[in-house]
């Protein structure tokens, strides 16, 4: 069964979370703003990861030129950014990114933690 839809469609049946299904990390996704029913210039890119490389998250994306029409996107249906279990999973990147002395490369001595896939 194909559900996929385009940010289009999602806009206009008032979905605002969708995410790629080649997409890895099952809570990376992306929030579109909606505007009197049509996808308005900014989306949010929501990924636990996103917090440890970027310090914030979700990360503002301007898609002037993304392509609205195709229909590739799915409804997205897991856990939001105040959620426990969202927040368990960019604690699983905590730390991953940081040198631990001088000279050494980022994370070098970063340890996967139960779940990290």
């Amino acid at each position: 069964m194909n559900n996929k839809i385009s940010i289009e469609e999602a806009a206009t049946r008032g979905i605002e979370r969708l995410r790629q299904p080649q997409w890895v990390t099952a809570e990376d996704h992306l929030k579109i703003d909606i505007i009197n029913g049509k996808p308005g210039p900014w989306t949010h890119l929501y990924a636990p990861f996103n917090l440890e490389c970027n310090g914030k998250d979700p990360v503002d994306v301007l898609c002037i030129n993304m392509n609205y029409k195709s229909a590739d996107w799915l409804p997205y249906t897991g856990p939001v950014a105040d959620s426990d279990e969202y927040r368990a999973a960019q604690a699983r990147y905590t730390g991953c990114l940081s040198a631990n002395a001088p000279g050494e490369r980022p994370g070098a001595n970063y340890e996967m933690k139960p779940n990290d896939k």
